[in-house]
C-alpha cells in the first residue's frame, strides 16, 4: 500500500513539473485581461467562492496523518474526490467523497461525504478586502452528521496573498462531541512565477481544550507547514502541503483499547486538479 501511494505521489509530481504554465482568463481572446488561477485559492485548508464561471473542477486528494487532527487529517491514508461547479465568478458549489485506510492493517476505517455552497460577498477591487461565506454539511469519518459554516477574509497585494479563515461545525445527535467545533486558519503565499506559489499554512482546532478539564475532541491542537501551488498546464494544477501537528493539551478520556497519541505528529496532503471551461 505504501509503495502504491508513493508511486502515485511521484507520478503526480512529475506530471505537474513537466510543463510549467498558467491558466488563461475566462475570456481567452483578451490578452490584456488579468490572469485567473485554475483554483479558488492557492491554499490547501482554505476555500473561497472565487473562480472563473462557468467552469468545472475535479480534484483527487491524497492525505496521510501519523495522528488524527480532525479537520486537517485522519490517522492513516485518506483518499477522496472533490467536484466543484463554479456557477459565477463569485459563486460555487462543491461536493466531496472520501475514505480512510489504516496504514498498518490496510483496511478501510471510515467514509465521508460533504457538500458546500460558497460565495464571495465582498471583492477587494471594490471593498478593499475579500470576504467569502459558505454553508454546507458533512457526514464525517466518525459517522456523524455535521452542518457547517465557513468565513474567509483575504487580501492580496501584487504577488502576495494572505487569508484568515474560520469554520464552525455543529454535530447533530452525538453525545460524545462538543456542541460546536471552531477551526481557525491563517495562511499566506507568494508567487515566485506565474505558475508557482509558495506559502505557509497554520491552523488551530479545539482551542476550548485550554479552558476545560476534559475535552471530548482530543484537546487543543495546531498544524503548521509549507504549501506549494503549481499550475502545470492550462487545465491541470497541483497543491501540496506538508505540516507538523502539535497537541497543546491532551485532556480527552480514551475508552477501551484506544491509547493516547503522541503530542507531535506529521501530515501531508496532495491535491491534483483539472479545471474545464
Amino acid at each position: 500500500m505504501r509503495q502504491l501511494q508513493l508511486g502515485i505521489l511521484l507520478v503526480f509530481t512529475a506530471s505537474s513539473l513537466s510543463r510549467p504554465g498558467f491558466c488563461e482568463n475566462g475570456k481567452p481572446g483578451d490578452a490584456n485581461e488579468a490572469l485567473d488561477p485554475l483554483y479558488s485559492t492557492p491554499f490547501v485548508y482554505q476555500n473561497t467562492g472565487h473562480g472563473v464561471g462557468p467552469s468545472f473542477s475535479v480534484q483527487y486528494e491524497l492525505g496521510y496523518g501519523s495522528r488524527e487532527s480532525r479537520n486537517f487529517t485522519q490517522e492513516g491514508i485518506e483518499q477522496g474526490v472533490r467536484g466543484r461547479f463554479q456557477i459565477l465568478d463569485w459563486l460555487a458549489i462543491e461536493g466531496f467523497g472520501g475514505l480512510v485506510v489504516d496504514a498498518r492493517r490496510t483496511e478501510t476505517k471510515g467514509y465521508a461525504g460533504s457538500f458546500e455552497v460558497i460565495g464571495r460577498l465582498l471583492n477587494q477591487n471594490r471593498h478593499h478586502i475579500n470576504l467569502d461565506l459558505g454553508g454546507g454539511y458533512i457526514y464525517d469519518y466518525r459517522g456523524d452528521h455535521v452542518p457547517r459554516v465557513r468565513l474567509t477574509l483575504g487580501w492580496s497585494h501584487k504577488k502576495f496573498d494572505i487569508a484568515l479563515g474560520s469554520l464552525v461545525e455543529i454535530p447533530v445527535g452525538n453525545a460524545g462531541r462538543d456542541e460546536a467545533d471552531v477551526v481557525t486558519t491563517l495562511a499566506f503565499s507568494y508567487a515566485l512565477k506565474d505558475w508557482l506559489r509558495i506559502g505557509w499554512e497554520t491552523g488551530f482546532e479545539d482551542i476550548e481544550g485550554f479552558f476545560e478539564s476534559e475535552e471530548s475532541e482530543g484537546g487543543a491542537k495546531t498544524i503548521f507547514g509549507p504549501t506549494f501551488a503549481i499550475v502545470a498546464t492550462k487545465h491541470i494544477f497541483l497543491k501540496l502541503n506538508t505540516a507538523g501537528i502539535y497537541a497543546f493539551t491532551s485532556n480527552q478520556r480514551f475508552e477501551g483499547n484506544r491509547t493516547k497519541p503522541d503530542a507531535l505528529g506529521f501530515l501531508g496532503r496532495l491535491i491534483l486538479g483539472w479545471t474545464f471551461y
